[in-house]
């Protein structure tokens, strides 16, 4: 309870700096551009293997809901978390109103935010806007675009922000026609001239593939194969939602996430990748299942707990690819039960705190991850051994002040009679780790769901962690730091 209070008091504070003013910037003021602050694995890992992999968030900003407080309550609580990337969108559609007449005022406003924050932006430029298909007044922002319309759009923001933010992603799941109705031949056209306008415009910004949905999908296979945007690109980006709008397992991650690294390695070698978004919701529609295109099969599933657990092993399974520069959540706030979105009310529910801007358990699972992992680390598990069954799965991590941490749980479960997922789940196992440690080493045990520090039936003996017992709903997470070396005692 104290430390709940502890946070709660954290928030309030940070929430009441958020609300101070913060002057736009003039129109047209410009940033002097400066060395691209994004991590990347090609460039930034070393031989010995450490790299800082960042776990950022991300979030929406539509400019008809009071995005500028909203933007306010998102960055207080990224600094309450520890985030320091945002990912979100920026509208063509709702900036380039008419032909060539931009309305900069709500972005203007969102970039001084941000910058002032000290936060990272990672926009993503999307939405053809109504006047150039008039023919379909509902489906307009999802139509091909014109790319030289869309090349002067890019143009004319990158300038305006210039410096400020250091990618411009293009478009948003071009693989999905609830977003891109056109084909991969017209993708492919608005890709190469949005890029030529970033590189242009600020020649230091990376220019990143709009997120892609499916994985090495035949879109992803011939938009860097036939067409080979990959020469255009600086990121591919990937999104994923696995056991929520996918029926994939979360222990599938790293296998898609292989995939398309074959794919990059044959077609844009140069190229980082992110797992820009990824979630997990906390809601299943009345039938029990999360949604028509996944299952469950426990009943703990899709709950506010497992969801920090999902959250969590989420972003091990990420970071032990070791083929990520970086990752985003999705999202910061669950949104109120009339607000509208696109596809399904899992959309309303995939928040870190919710509507009223409470921390959920995923908010302290993410903190948790920051703390532990959210710095350069290495994958230690080629120098583990693994004394476990068959459904556990382990990942160990060194970080260079000589901390090891250990991650450990039973992989989701497949299939199952009922799609609703009302199981119990009476799987169980107890596991023992051979570490890279020293003598003397100290054992930390962490509730994911508070991040708070708790006592364990695991026993560290030498470099032996045994004890580890785990539940389908568990993750086992424990920091192991070196032994404390006292400083030599000084004569008289």
């Amino acid at each position: 309870m104290l430390a709940i209070r502890r946070l709660a008091a954290a928030l309030a504070l940070v929430l009441a700096c958020a609300r101070a003013p913060v002057p736009p910037p003039a129109s047209g003021t410009e940033t002097a551009p400066a060395a691209n602050p994004l991590p990347s694995r090609q460039r930034d890992q070393g031989p010995d293997g450490f790299f800082l992999q960042p776990a950022g968030l991300a979030d929406d900003y539509p400019e008809e809901s009071a995005p500028v407080e909203k933007m306010k309550r998102d960055l207080a609580t990224m600094r309450a978390v520890g985030a320091q990337q945002l990912r979100f969108a920026v509208g063509w559609d709702s900036i380039e109103t008419e032909p060539g007449k931009y309305d900069w005022k709500v972005w203007d406003a969102l970039f001084a935010l941000v910058r002032e924050a000290g936060v990272t932006p990672l926009p993503y430029v999307c939405y053809t806007p109504r006047w150039l298909t008039p023919a379909d007044p509902k489906d307009f922002w999802r139509r091909p675009a014109d790319p030289g319309r869309f090349a002067r759009f890019m143009s004319a923001l990158v300038q305006r922000y210039r410096g400020q933010a250091p990618s411009w992603e293009l478009w948003n799941e071009p693989d999905n026609d609830y977003y891109w109705l056109g084909t991969v031949e017209e993708f492919a056209k608005l890709v190469e001239a949005g890029a030529r306008s970033v590189r242009a415009a600020d020649p230091a910004a990376r220019v990143v593939l709009g997120g892609m949905s499916k994985g090495r999908s035949p879109f992803l296979e011939e938009l860097l194969g036939r067409y080979q945007v990959g020469r255009s690109v600086d990121v591919i980006s990937l999104h994923g939602y696995l056991e929520t709008w996918d029926s994939g397992r979360s222990e599938e991650y790293p296998a898609r996430i292989e995939a398309v690294a074959r794919l990059a390695r044959e077609t844009a070698p140069q190229a980082d990748l992110w797992l820009a978004e990824f979630g997990y919701s906390n809601w299943r529609m009345p039938d029990g299942r999360p949604s028509q295109w996944s299952y469950a099969v426990h009943g703990y599933e899709h709950t506010d707990r497992f969801q920090a657990v999902a959250l969590f092993r989420a972003h091990v399974l990420a970071l032990a690819t070791q083929r990520l520069s970086l990752t985003t959540w999705y999202r910061i706030d669950d949104l109120p039960p009339a607000e509208g979105v696109i596809g399904d009310d899992n959309n309303k529910h995939l928040g870190i705190v919710d509507e009223q801007g409470r921390p959920k358990p995923a908010f302290h699972a993410l903190r948790l991850y920051e703390q532990l992992l959210a710095r350069p680390v290495r994958l230690a598990d080629a120098r583990a051994q693994v004394y476990a069954g068959g459904q556990t799965i382990v990942h160990v991590f060194e970080a260079r002040s000589g901390d090891v941490v250990v991650a450990a749980w039973l992989r989701s479960a497949v299939g199952g009679d009922d799609p609703g997922g009302r199981a119990g789940d009476p799987r169980e196992d107890t596991v023992a780790v051979r570490l890279p440690v020293g003598p003397g080493a100290e054992l930390t045990a962490f509730d994911v769901t508070t991040g708070d520090p708790v006592r364990t039936d695991a026993v560290l003996d030498g470099s032996l962690l045994s004890g580890i017992h785990l539940r389908g709903d568990s993750i086992f997470v424990a920091r192991i730091a070196p032994k404390a070396v006292s400083p030599p005692r000084q004569g008289r």
